[in-house]
């Protein structure tokens, strides 16, 4: 039932940022550029939990340490490129807007985040 109403959401989304985007032209770009995308992460992520089935790895506590492991890595990462961009901007070398920081920052700790859990998985434990 959970998955049917997160693609229901995700399609309503969907139309909406089409009709924003085509009868009201004149209105916040953003709109339609932020409600489309997410609609199809709804419907896509909904399609996903329909097709999952019990097979797969366990989630056992090594897994979980894995994750944990990564995610504080991905943070350790995006803070030092906090900090650097931060010098960068005192020293006036680099001019980033709010919505440049955050983009280059979200961007950042998604990969960091995949990146080191794939290390951490291919190496078979942390520590």
């Amino acid at each position: 039932m959970r998955s049917a109403v997160q693609a229901a959401a995700g399609g309503v989304c969907i139309l909406a940022g089409t009709v924003v985007a085509l009868v009201l032209p004149g209105l916040n770009p953003w709109i339609p550029i932020l409600l489309i995308p997410g609609g199809i992460l709804l419907v896509a992520g909904a399609a996903m939990e329909r097709m999952k089935t019990d097979e797969g790895p366990p989630d056992d506590e090594r897994f979980r340490k894995i994750r944990a492991f990564a995610c504080s890595y991905a943070w350790q990462a995006s803070f030092g490129v906090l900090m650097l961009l931060l010098l960068l901007d005192v020293t006036g070398t680099v001019r980033l807007s709010g919505r440049e920081v955050l983009v280059l920052l979200l961007f950042l700790m998604g990969t960091s985040a995949s990146a080191a859990e794939w290390h951490l998985l291919r190496k078979g434990d942390v520590g």
